[in-house]
C-alpha cells in the first residue's frame, strides 16, 4: 500500500508542473495566471478539491502528436467554497496544448455538468482555450449536441457563469456565450468561433484578436458578454460579486444580510436631480446610489446599450435587480438591444427569485429605419412575456417621462408590482405631448397664423392630464412621493412583499411562445 501512495502523491505533485516549465513561463510573459492560481483566487483558502486531476489524453488510431504530454487533460475541474458557500469550476490550462479540447477534457467537462444539475451547485468556468484537438476529432463523426443541451438545462437551476481569461475559440466560445454571466478581460480576451487563422483562411481577411472578439467589442457592441475588466483579479471579484446575490440554486432564495445603511435615509440631493428645464438630461446613477444600500450597486452590462441600466444592489440589506433608464443616453428610449440587456436581466432575476425595482424615465421605445430592421418591436414584445412569467416582487417608480408602451416595459401598469409609485415630475402619456399634439393637430397647426402659439396652447391645456396627480386620482400610481421618500418607502414595500415566501423556493415555470 505504501508504495501506490507514494506513487499517487508523486502524480498528483505532477500536476502542480501544469504543462511543463517553459509553457508556464510563457503564460506568465502573456500577463497570464496559471488554471490552479487562477481557482485558487477564486475559492475560499484550502476548500478546493479536485476531480479528474488524473486524467489523460485519449489514444486515437490517427498519427499521435509526438511526446504528447496533458495533464489532467487540459482542464482543471473541482469543487469548492466562494465565500463559505459551495460551487464548482472548471478552469481552462492554456500551458496544456494551448487549452484545446480532447476527448477526455470533454468527459471531464461534461461529468462537472452532470454533477452541478444533480446536486445543484452554481459553476464557475474559467476559459482559456483553442477549439478542438484535430488529433483526438479527427473520425469523431457527427459533432455533439448534449452538452450544450444540458449547459443549457442548467441554466435557470443554479448559477453558471465564466470569466474569459484568454483566446477562446471552437467549443470554448460557444459554452462561454450561453454563460448567464460573462466576464472579459482587455487585452487578453478573445471569443469567437473561430480565430484569426481559421478567419484568414475561410474569408481572406485578416484581422486580430482584439478586432474578432475582444473584450470592448463583445461587452459594448455585440452584447455578448457582460462587463470588461482590466485584470484577472478584477474578473474574479467580479464573478464573486454577481454570486453574492443569488442563492446557490433555484430551490433556495436569494442571501440577504444584515443591513448597514439607515433604511429611512432621505437623500435631500434628490429634491435637485431633475433640472428645472425637463429637457435637460441628468444621470440616473446618482439616483441609483442615492436610493439603493451605499455601496451595493454591481451593473452588469455597463457598456452595453447605455441608455438602460441593469444591475443587482441591497435594499436594507435584501437583494434587489434594478432596471433603470438612463436619460444622458438617447433621453432613456429603449432601443432592440436596451430591450435585449433588458429582458436578460428580468430573466436572470425571476430565474433566481431576486425581486426587481424599476427606476422609469422614458420616451418609449425607439422608433425609425434603423430601429424597425433591429427588431425592436419584437424585442418590446419579449419583455412582456419576462413580466408574465416573473414571480418575484416588483417595485416600480416613476422618475419622470413614462410613455407609451416603453413605460409600460419599465414596470407599467398591472406589471403585478407591489407598489408604484411616482415623483411628482412625473409625466404620463400614450407618446411624448409635444409631438403628439403635432400629429394630432396637424391640419390646424398648418392653417394658423400662429403656429407656434397655437401649439403651445395646446400643449398647455393638455399638459395639466398628464402629470402625476392625475395619474394618482385614477389610482393608476398607488402614490405620489416626495423623492426623499423613495428609499424608505421601496424598503416597506419589498419587506411587506417578501412576506408572500411562505413556501420553499423552487424553479420558475415558463410557457408560451417568446416572440
Amino acid at each position: 500500500m505504501k508504495d501506490l501512495i507514494d506513487d499517487l502523491k508523486a502524480r498528483r505533485a505532477a500536476l502542480q508542473d501544469h504543462g511543463g516549465a517553459a509553457r508556464v513561463a510563457r503564460q506568465r510573459e502573456a500577463g497570464k495566471n496559471t488554471a490552479r492560481e487562477r481557482v485558487d483566487m477564486l475559492f475560499d483558502s484550502g476548500t478546493f478539491e479536485e476531480i479528474g486531476g488524473l486524467a489523460d489524453h485519449a489514444h486515437t488510431q490517427v498519427t499521435p502528436v509526438k511526446n504528447k504530454h496533458t495533464p489532467a487533460d487540459g482542464v482543471i475541474a473541482g469543487f469548492g467554497m466562494i465565500d463559505g458557500r459551495p460551487a464548482g469550476v472548471v478552469a481552462e490550462d492554456f500551458t496544456v496544448m494551448g487549452g484545446s479540447l480532447g476527448l477526455i477534457n470533454f468527459e471531464k467537462k461534461c461529468r462537472m455538468m452532470e454533477l452541478a444539475a444533480r446536486d445543484r451547485v452554481p459553476v464557475v468556468w474559467l476559459f482559456d482555450g483553442a477549439g478542438a484537438r484535430t488529433d483526438e476529432y479527427i473520425g469523431q463523426g457527427l459533432a455533439p449536441m448534449h452538452h450544450f443541451m444540458l449547459q443549457a438545462k442548467l441554466s435557470g437551476q443554479s448559477p453558471q457563469i465564466c470569466a474569459v481569461l484568454g483566446p477562446s475559440a471552437g467549443d470554448s466560445s460557444l459554452l462561454a456565450a450561453m454563460m448567464e454571466f460573462i466576464v472579459m478581460v482587455r487585452g487578453t480576451s478573445m471569443l469567437a468561433a473561430g480565430g484569426p487563422p481559421l478567419v484568414a483562411s475561410g474569408t481572406g481577411e485578416t484581422v486580430d484578436k482584439e478586432e474578432l472578439g475582444g473584450a470592448d467589442l463583445h461587452c459594448a457592441v455585440s452584447g455578448v458578454g457582460d462587463n470588461a475588466v482590466d485584470s484577472e483579479q478584477e474578473a474574479i471579484d467580479a464573478l464573486k460579486a454577481w454570486l453574492s446575490y443569488l442563492p446557490t440554486n433555484a430551490w433556495t432564495y436569494p442571501p440577504s444580510i444584515p443591513a448597514t445603511d439607515d433604511p429611512d435615509r432621505g437623500d435631500e440631493a434628490l429634491l435637485d436631480i431633475i433640472p428645472e428645464n425637463r429637457r435637460r438630461p441628468y444621470d440616473m446613477k446618482k439616483v441609483i446610489a442615492s436610493v439603493v444600500d451605499r455601496e451595493s450597486f454591481f451593473e452588469v452590462k455597463p457598456a452595453y446599450a447605455k441608455m438602460m441600466i441593469t444591475g443587482f444592489a441591497r435594499l436594507n440589506g435584501h437583494p434587489v435587480g434594478v432596471c433603470a433608464n438612463q436619460p444622458r443616453v438617447m433621453s432613456g428610449a429603449i432601443t432592440a438591444a436596451a430591450g435585449i440587456k433588458l429582458r436578460h436581466f428580468m430573466d436572470i432575476c425571476a430565474a433566481y427569485h431576486v425581486p426587481l425595482v424599476f427606476l422609469t424615465d422614458t420616451p418609449g421605445v425607439m422608433t425609425g429605419p434603423k430601429s424597425e430592421k433591429e427588431a425592436a418591436l419584437r424585442v418590446g414584445m419579449q419583455v412582456a412575456h419576462s413580466f408574465a412569467f416573473a414571480d418575484v416582487p416588483i417595485l416600480t417608480v416613476v422618475v419622470h417621462k413614462g410613455f407609451g408602451y416603453g413605460a409600460a416595459a419599465m414596470g407599467g401598469y398591472g406589471a403585478g408590482q407591489s407598489t408604484v409609485l411616482a415623483w411628482p415630475t412625473a409625466d404620463f402619456n400614450a407618446i411624448p405631448l409635444e409631438s403628439g399634439i403635432t400629429a394630432a393637430y396637424r391640419a390646424e397647426l398648418a392653417a394658423s397664423d400662429e403656429p407656434e402659439k397655437l401649439h403651445a396652447d395646446l400643449v398647455a391645456e393638455y399638459q395639466v392630464l398628464c402629470g402625476a396627480m392625475p395619474a394618482a386620482a385614477m389610482m393608476k400610481v398607488d402614490d405620489v412621493i416626495d423623492p426623499r421618500e423613495t428609499r424608505p418607502r421601496l424598503i416597506r414595500a419589498l419587506e411587506r412583499a417578501l412576506n408572500r415566501r411562505t413556501e420553499a423556493a423552487s424553479p420558475t415555470l415558463r410557457h408560451g411562445v417568446m416572440p
